[in-house]
């Protein structure tokens, strides 16, 4: 899909965010049913779906390099590395869920991806986070850390059941 956003919009792999900005306000006045080219909301919603998922990565690479890129794996790091693990879920979990309530201050929760783009990019962040939280409990099954993933986990398929 990754693939297919960055064709839709006409980015390179390596864009940034002012890029992505750039060629999503281009694209949105060409799109936009009311205003734009096209009366059909389609490529619309597709625009709107594409510029979620390039956001979604380009949040994910920043994580990683600010991360992991700076931590180098050494022997001091080894003891820790399921606090790393859950930490890593915790973060992105926390800060998705911000995201999402900052963004829909005021208005209705809808359940349905559909219906509340800001929930397809919850639930995209929300699956990096829950893949964190799997891997702890599946690398460090004792780890003091693995109640509280589960607890989340549980937590985190609330946003994924459709009403």
């Amino acid at each position: 899909m990754l693939i297919s956003a960055l064709e839709f919009l006409g980015l390179e792999p390596g864009f940034t965010s002012e890029e992505l900005k750039r060629r999503f306000y281009l694209l949105s006045k060409k799109y936009h049913p009311d205003t734009g080219e096209f009366s059909n909301d389609s490529l619309f919603k597709k625009l709107i779906e594409f510029r979620d998922v390039l956001e979604n990565h380009l949040a994910e690479t920043i994580f990683q390099k600010k991360n992991l890129v700076s931590e180098p794996q050494n022997e001091t790091t080894i003891p820790n590395e399921d606090y790393g693990f859950y930490k890593q879920g915790r973060e992105i979990y926390d800060a998705a869920l911000h995201e999402y309530f900052k963004f829909t201050e005021g208005n209705p929760i809808f359940l349905k991806g559909e219906e509340n783009p800001a929930l397809r990019k919850l639930r995209s962040s929300l699956e990096i986070s829950k893949n964190r939280f799997e891997e702890l409990i599946r690398s460090f099954p004792k780890s003091i850390w693995v109640g509280d993933a589960k607890d989340t986990l549980q937590k985190i398929a609330v946003w994924f059941k459709e009403p």
